[in-house]
C-alpha cells in the first residue's frame, strides 16, 4: 500500500487537525508526545518526532489533535474556506495534508 486517501474537509479556522487513533498506531504516533511538521508546495507532513530535525514541533493532544503552526498557515495562504485531504502515507510513516 502507498498513500492512502482519509478524508477532505474545510481548513478548519483553529488550524486543529484530527489523527484517528488507528493512523496514530499505524504511523507510530502518540498522544501527548511532539511530531515534526513540515511543510512543501501546499503540503503538510506530519510525522513521529525526529530530535534533531529542525522542522517545527507540536504536541499531540489525547483526542488526537494537532495545531498546525500559524507560520506555515501564513506562508501557505490557508484559509478556512481552502479545502484539504488528508492522506496516509504508510511507506513514509506520516500523515500528508494536501491543501
Amino acid at each position: 500500500m502507498s498513500i492512502e486517501i482519509y478524508t477532505c474537509k474545510d481548513f478548519p479556522a483553529t488550524g486543529l487537525l484530527r489523527i484517528p487513533k488507528k493512523f496514530q498506531i499505524l504511523l507510530g504516533l502518540q498522544t501527548g508526545r511532539k511530531v515534526d511538521i513540515a511543510y512543501e508546495e501546499k503540503m503538510i507532513f506530519i510525522r513521529k518526532e525526529n530530535p534533531k530535525s529542525s522542522h517545527n514541533k507540536r504536541l499531540m493532544s489525547d483526542n488526537g489533535y494537532i495545531k498546525i503552526p500559524k507560520e506555515i498557515i501564513d506562508i501557505a495562504n490557508i484559509t478556512s474556506e481552502d479545502e484539504y485531504c488528508l492522506y496516509v502515507d504508510e511507506p513514509n510513516k506520516q500523515m500528508v495534508v494536501k491543501i
